[in-house]
């Protein structure tokens, strides 16, 4: 395990490659003749690097970059997996071979991976994947891991037999506590299920993909019940969802086409991830 002072979870970027280097920027990273990195400062971001915005090829090529000094932990979203396993759904957009050829070189030498697991200054264990783990798919996909850093090496296991990209609404059109942590809606699939699970979740989570709350649109996605375990950070673009002492936190800036007008990071302190 690698402990730093402040790993800093980015949500989707979505092909946006100013927004993402004005964000790291603000994170203290500089760039010049030469990409100067703070000490203390390690990233992990949730997937979905690519499509809708301008720019996916560079954004890709700087993540290259970070991942080779080894300051950067890439999750896997549900875009980078239709260039690197079967794909389940359909896009308007194709990435450069370049791009698609460095996602697959990602996904098999294991440097995209299905989730990271981090442990806060405080002890607070926390789960980040992509698009957060519903109970379903924590306990019949998984066997109920009692830990993040377990769960992370149950995902592994997931990936290599398929049972990652299992989908839910968004592609079948109905709700599914058994959609895979690619694929899970927020507000209708992953909150809910905890607390329909009658137990206190094992960790804390982080998570992209989806908001239960649109904010393009000042929209919720999740029924009344759900949104009043639900804290809004309009300032951050932040949904976090509290059930039983844990938390989730939802950090999808809800880029389209044009980046959203916010896109910030959740920082943990004093963290160690595996």
């Amino acid at each position: 395990m690698n402990a730093h002072t402040r790993i800093a979870v980015i949500g989707d970027v979505g092909g946006h490659f100013g927004p993402l280097a004005h964000l790291l920027g603000e994170l203290g990273v500089r760039f010049g003749s030469a990409i100067e990195w703070p000490q203390d400062l390690h990233v992990v971001q949730v997937g979905d690097l690519v499509h809708r915005g301008p720019a996916s090829a560079e954004v890709v090529g700087l993540v290259a970059d970070f991942l080779e000094r080894g300051v950067w932990t890439q999750i896997v979203g549900n875009h980078e997996q239709l260039y690197v396993d079967r794909p389940i759904f359909g896009w308007n957009e194709t990435i450069d071979e370049a791009a698609q050829t460095q996602l697959r070189d990602w996904w098999a030498d294991g440097r995209l991976r299905p989730a990271a697991a981090v442990i806060d200054g405080s002890g607070e264990e926390w789960l980040i994947t992509h698009a957060g783990l519903t109970t379903g798919f924590w306990r019949h996909g998984l066997g109920a891991p009692d830990s993040a850093e377990a769960t992370v090496a149950a995902l592994k296991e997931a990936a290599d037999d398929g049972a990652l990209w299992h989908p839910g609404t968004m592609l079948l059109g109905v709700d599914d506590d058994n959609a895979g942590p690619v694929w899970a809606a927020a507000g209708t699939e992953v909150y809910p299920s905890w607390p329909r699970l009658g137990t206190e979740m094992p960790f804390n989570q982080v998570h992209g993909h989806s908001s239960a709350f649109d904010w393009n649109r000042s929209r919720w996605s999740a029924e009344s019940r759900i949104q009043q375990q639900i804290r809004l950070d309009v300032d951050h673009r932040h949904a976090t969802f509290e059930h039983a002492g844990r938390r989730i936190v939802g950090i999808d800036p809800c880029h389209l086409a044009e980046a959203a007008p916010v896109f910030d990071p959740f920082i943990l302190h004093g963290a160690t991830i595996s």
